[in-house]
């Protein structure tokens, strides 16, 4: 089979793996390649396998010649728990302590494709959830009447480009076609002894962003030193639109207080970030590679979510998504170590600041900040590979004092995260 109609076929392969997404700290999600996991996503010096579509594309021009597809997922396992202890709830006869939902399982997909078509020029595909959100929690929680639950899915659809401008300097760019479906769910406290009602939100999106990327070698052959790689990536701020003939909002209340719940059709736009990312790469010795990133994310964009009914009595009923959070700063460090042409061991940690302030923060997303640490693995053997990660995501406890809905509560959170990808290079 000639290169191009290998990477075609490969692109088609990783287009297929875009199925569900997964849940992250605030809506980001670091977690887009199995290799860069291993070592807590650090990787934007060292990008050199497909991923490199999303962290550096400039990377592209390291992969292999030829074709080389990547096909796997991430498996989250979240745990959420909620509490009460001033009395801050809606129905003082629910229990002050609230979890989600046990054993939720939440999938993400990882596909990427690379084409190395000459020393100079390299060309790849990625499809790949950054943004997006999971949190479900129990019937009976108390905090179902701010969220029972609150989903947000978005997929990236990005064809690249790296060239090789010297054997020092590597520049790369690339455009995403983002789709994206949201669901929102809460209950509606009518009063004691009344049965609740239901909000329910949902709808399809879609947008647009872009990606730049270099990698420049700044140092070969010093001491124990092979090579140290800087590298610099910038992700573009993206809207995604939610059109009225894509999105509705219904109701379902107790029959006296229908004519004041109206269905409706609705539209909205959720703003993204953008995200800048400065990366240091160092390998020594041939077989161990020292990694640092720093990420800073313009999440002050993001100001929250306002709704746009056609119905203007639907529109009385509803109130925006609160948002007004703040840019962060996200540092993380990680390691490879190949023990030989086949295997390669890998660890890292991460400090994810969260972009929340306690004004806004509620259980659509109780976030806080975070301690990652990672290890991970990968085998090569021809033109077969396996990489795979684990995760474990310590969030800090968080108690909240001054929301602005007076809904404050204490939180807790933990998430398992196992990262696994297949490739393969013809």
């Amino acid at each position: 089979m000639r290169p191009l109609n290998t990477f075609i076929f490969a692109g088609l392969a990783v287009l297929a793996c875009g199925a569900d997404l997964a849940w992250a700290g605030a809506f980001a999600v670091i977690e887009s390649g199995a290799k860069a996991q291993g070592m807590a996503g650090a990787f934007v010096g060292h990008a050199d396998d497909p991923s490199s579509v999303w962290y550096n594309p400039a990377g592209l021009t390291r992969t292999p010649t030829g074709v080389t597809v990547s096909l796997g997922a991430n498996v989250f396992f979240p745990d959420f728990a909620a509490d009460d202890p001033d009395g801050r709830r809606d129905n003082l006869a629910d229990a002050d302590h609230a979890d989600s939902e046990s054993g939720t399982v939440l999938a993400g997909p990882l596909g990427f494709a690379s084409w190395r078509v000459n020393d100079r020029v390299a060309l790849g595909f990625g499809v790949n959830s950054p943004f997006g959100l999971s949190v479900d929690w129990q019937d009976d929680a108390f905090v179902r009447h701010q969220s029972a639950f609150a989903e947000l899915r978005t997929l990236f659809l990005t064809p690249s480009i790296g060239v090789q401008l010297s054997d020092r300097l590597r520049l790369g760019a690339g455009v995403s076609y983002i789709y994206a479906d949201a669901e929102v769910r809460r209950q509606i406290y009518f009063g004691p002894g009344l049965a609740d009602g239901t909000f329910e939100l949902g709808g399809q999106g879609q947008g647009w962003a872009y990606d730049v990327g270099g990698q420049v070698v700044l140092l070969e052959q010093l001491g124990a030193l092979d090579r140290l790689t800087l590298g610099v990536t910038y992700h573009s701020a993206a809207v995604l639109e939610f059109a009225e003939e894509d999105s509705v909002v219904r109701f379902t209340v107790p029959a006296t207080f229908a004519g004041d719940f109206p269905n409706s059709s609705v539209s909205t736009n959720i703003d993204l970030p953008e995200i800048w990312t400065v990366g240091i790469s160092a390998e020594i010795h041939g077989r161990t590679t020292i990694n640092v990133d720093i990420n800073r994310i313009g999440w002050e964009t993001f100001d929250g979510i306002r709704l746009d009914a056609e119905n203007p009595v639907t529109q009385a009923r509803l109130s925006p998504i609160a948002g007004d959070y703040r840019d962060t700063t996200d540092v993380r460090v990680g390691g490879e170590h190949r023990l030989d042409d086949t295997w390669a061991v890998r660890m890292g940690y991460a400090f994810d600041e969260s972009p929340i302030p306690d004004e806004t923060l509620d259980p659509i997303l109780p976030d806080a900040n975070r301690h990652l640490a990672t290890v991970g693995v990968g085998f090569q053997a021809g033109g077969f590979g396996v990489d795979a990660a684990y995760t474990a995501v310590f969030f800090e406890k968080i108690s909240t004092d001054t929301n602005r809905d007076g809904h404050n509560f204490d939180y807790e959170s933990f998430s398992h995260i196992l990262t696994v990808a297949f490739s393969y290079h013809f």
